[in-house]
């Protein structure tokens, strides 16, 4: 493996068309098309996931994706979008279902989105028997950290934390031993287009935010991302 300083554990990967040297990506993807290009781009550096997200639900074939999950070394990006998606609710938890169900009898990762259904969402990942799971860009409940620490699962810190106060303050209660970095690369967010570079600012502002040394905090993320993605380095 080349050598890794940084771990990006959601990247919309296929977007950027371009390499990060010193990085660990973990590819996630919108939709059929994209989730075969995810998979084309694995190497030793890139984790690839399938999925259809929330937003694209109304426009996709389960059928078709079904193809792809053995191929992949995760299930994402997928879940419930209770604010933006236009597809019913019903449809969404259909989708996601179906998407845990396959994380558990693959016993993969799975990779969630659960903007305004972060409750539900976790409960859906519970119930169906997930042993790994993430939750990417958490702004959900304080009061859900504890179920996600207790389970064992995941949340990501993402570039925003500098400015966006829900996220940062959940990002300060939140254990480190549950943390990883991502940077939602190749997703245009109030006019900056994000990419795995932004990892690195991002460790620096959460190690003063919790009052830790950048190293550590570098070595426990590490270690949180290859035990979420069952990695053997």
């Amino acid at each position: 493996m080349k050598a890794v300083r940084f771990y990006d554990a959601h990247c919309h990967y296929s977007y950027l068309k371009k390499k990060y040297e010193g990085f660990m990506i973990a590819a996630v993807s919108m939709d059929y098309a994209s989730s075969v290009e995810t998979l084309s781009l694995k190497s030793e550096n890139v984790l690839t996931g399938v999925g259809i997200h929330p937003w694209k639900v109304h426009e996709e074939k389960l059928e078709k994706i079904e193809e792809l999950i053995d191929k992949a070394d995760f299930i994402g990006e997928v879940g419930l979008d209770y604010r933006f998606a236009k597809a019913s609710k019903e449809l969404q938890l259909s989708y996601f279902t179906f998407f845990v169900r396959k994380a558990a009898e693959s016993d993969k990762l799975i990779n969630v989105h659960a903007l305004d259904a972060w409750r539900e969402a976790f409960n859906v990942v519970i119930n169906g028997g997930v042993k790994r799971a993430i939750f990417h860009w958490y702004s959900g409940p304080e009061d859900l950290l504890k179920d996600i620490e207790g389970a064992g699962f995941y949340l990501t810190v993402n570039p925003s934390v500098t400015f966006q106060q829900k996220h940062r303050r959940l990002i300060e209660k939140a254990p480190v031993e549950i943390l990883l970095t991502e940077s939602d690369g190749g997703y245009e967010y109030k006019g900056k287009l994000l990419e795995p570079t932004d990892i690195i600012s991002t460790i620096q502002f959460v190690a003063q935010l919790k009052d830790i040394d950048v190293e550590e905090l570098s070595k426990i993320i590490q270690n949180n991302f290859r035990n979420a993605f069952n990695l053997k380095i």
